[in-house]
């Protein structure tokens, strides 16, 4: 394997890995390119972002300490021993996904910037890896070597970046901390005339000469938070502030219907917009359709100029598109790669901000819109199974599990367990039936869900679900929204999602002065993610109850974590819940007494 795993080879290794801790042994060496060593050694405080590029961050590798735990050993790395560079002290580039997933781990395990993301000895680093290649050799057939080292994900790190991306072998040996080129001479194979010319030419643009810079406006107006004016609206007006796009404008949604609004416009006004065809047809569309970007060298709708269009997205919603066309001073030039990644990033952090932004609206709202959905769309799970079972289904919580899945805890009344799973058995990203408590007319059950839903819908839409049930085969979701808020693209995202999906009720209520919500806001700051998840799951799963619905390590399995992680995450949420309680009140009180 001496020039490493190609791509369906290295997804299929880190698609094996069992834990999130094995997930990341194998990225950081797959894709940060570190040593055995390396990898028991980075933390927190080594990760950071970097400042014009928004889909790469930076990781600073510590020197090894002198002596055999270093892990620098012939074993590991023969190579890097052998010219003596086996305590080395270098940066390299980690994918925005991996920084991501690192921070996300240093949270829900609630790491110190001190403390390494892997705190095991080398020896067991070489051993996840081993293991997780075992596994992967099972389920695809021979596709994974089963002998994969930690010495051939670095191997697969250099094939990455030289081979399949094409970034400049110097960089390369400086990341991956190689003290020659020979390590990397077999990804470097010979370059004909036009190959050579072209990299040369290439090399002689400056990419950094305000290519990293093109959008900055944009996310400038992000994090200005203006509240005269929407994200929608500021962030075209921040976008031509750079000479390089002449217009930029976004469309918001489109639908199951023919035209889209112009929700924000720079450069441009929406009259020319609407007389070019914009609110029918446009790059826009298909970057809404396929939720990816799009770049057009040029059609009606943006005035024959080259130019780019990215869904404004957040998680599995899609709110629009940003769309972003080329000035001419200077002179038009085709959208390039790197700006590509950046309006891209741009698109995203804008979904954000539209979804928080109807959070932190409806957070503060002394009414509300209060909506109510139905649907009985086949691929509503909890339609079906009413139907099949001629029973009722009430949604009592969605607890997240990660981006992708959630875990909920459903009340039935009607049905039993077995029935139950069968149907579930045979729902689409719907698995992992738990049984809570069974009742002589019905039973409580948790069910592990990826991908869609409606409540995950509306929710990704910025609404808060009150209520969820499923009778006769349809579902009811009564949803509220800030008051005033525009509920036909919420409508619309979540017709995208269940076509049979519709808007059955829209109505303004006061806030109740004592609710769930208003509750929830003097704790709900304490915690983090996974603590408030590990809490949500502990209580709808049954584990406070007596007798006990769910032991502790049947919710840490629910939850896809060890049982000590789950009991590390419930204690401090519980502990931070109590502070919440007694903090400056009986606590005061007692210490005066004393």
């Amino acid at each position: 394997m001496g020039e490493g795993l190609d791509a369906d080879a290295y997804d299929a290794l880190v698609t094996a890995a069992e834990t999130y801790r094995a997930a990341l042994v194998v990225r950081l060496g797959g894709e940060a390119g570190l040593r055995t060593g390396e990898i028991t050694r980075v933390a927190p405080r080594d990760l950071r972002e970097t400042e014009r590029h928004a889909d790469l961050a930076l990781l600073a590798v510590p020197a090894a300490e002198p002596g055999p735990e270093s892990g620098e050993t012939p074993e590991s790395d023969p190579a890097a021993a052998a010219d003596g560079r086996d305590r080395i002290d270098r940066e390299t580039v980690v994918p925005a996904s991996l920084a991501a997933e690192l921070r996300r781990y240093a949270e829900s395990a609630d790491l110190d910037e001190s403390e390494p993301f892997v705190d095991v000895t080398p020896r067991r680093v070489q051993m996840i890896v081993s293991e997780t290649a075992s596994r992967a050799a099972s389920r695809t057939d021979g596709l994974v070597d089963p002998d994969v080292t930690p010495r051939d994900l670095r191997r697969t790190f250099a094939r990455r970046l030289l081979a399949d991306r094409g970034v400049d072998a110097h960089t390369v040996r400086e990341a991956g901390g190689w003290e020659t080129m020979a390590t990397l001479d077999d990804y470097l194979g010979p370059l004909d005339g036009d190959a050579i010319v072209s990299a040369i030419a290439d090399g002689q643009d400056d990419p950094g000469d305000g290519a990293a810079a093109t959008a900055l406006g944009g996310f400038e107006a992000l994090a200005d938070g203006d509240t005269r004016t929407t994200p929608l609206a500021a962030v075209p007006e921040g976008v031509v502030e750079s000479h390089r796009w002449a217009e930029a404008w976004v469309v918001r949604g489109a639908g199951d219907r023919d035209r889209a609004e112009i929700a924000g416009t720079a450069g441009v006004g929406r009259e020319e917009l609407a007389d070019r065809g914009v609110p029918t047809d446009g790059p826009w569309r298909e970057a809404v359709t396929n939720g990816d970007a799009v770049v057009s060298e040029g059609t009606p709708a943006t005035a024959g100029r080259p130019a780019i269009a990215v869904p404004v997205r957040y998680r599995d919603v899609t709110h629009g598109a940003l769309c972003v066309v080329a000035g001419d001073d200077p002179p038009v030039g085709p959208v390039s790669s790197s700006e590509r990644r950046e309006l891209t990033a741009l698109g995203r952090c804008l979904g954000w901000a539209v979804t928080a932004g109807r959070w932190r609206d409806l957070l503060h709202s002394d009414a509300v819109t209060e909506v109510e959905f139905h649907t009985g769309d086949d691929d509503a799970f909890l339609a079906r199974a009413s139907a099949a079972l001629d029973c009722r289904i009430e949604l009592a919580s969605t607890v997240t599990v990660d981006d992708d899945t959630s875990r909920f805890y459903l009340s039935v009344e009607g049905a039993r367990p077995q029935p139950l799973a069968d149907v579930i058995a045979g729902a689409s990203g719907v698995s992992d039936l738990r049984v809570i408590e069974t009742r002589e007319a019905g039973c409580d059950v948790s069910v592990r869900v990826t991908g869609g839903s409606a409540v995950r819908t509306l929710t990704e839409h910025g609404a808060t679900v009150r209520d969820a049930t499923a009778d006769d085969g349809r579902v009811r979701v009564v949803a509220h929204l800030p008051e005033g808020a525009d509920v036909r693209p919420v409508a619309d995202g979540l017709r995208t999602a269940f076509t049979g999906a519709r808007l059955a009720s829209k109505r303004s209520v006061p806030r109740e002065p004592r609710s769930e919500d208003s509750l929830r806001e003097g704790v709900a700051d304490r915690f983090t993610d996974r603590q408030w998840a590990a809490l949500s799951a502990a209580y709808h799963g049954g584990y406070f109850d007596w007798p006990r619905g769910s032991t502790a390590e049947e919710v840490a399995d629910a939850m896809g974590v060890s049982s000590p992680t789950f009991h590390n995450h419930l204690r401090k949420a519980q502990r931070r819940l109590l502070d919440g309680l007694f903090e400056d009140g009986p606590r005061t009180r007692r210490a005066d007494r004393d």
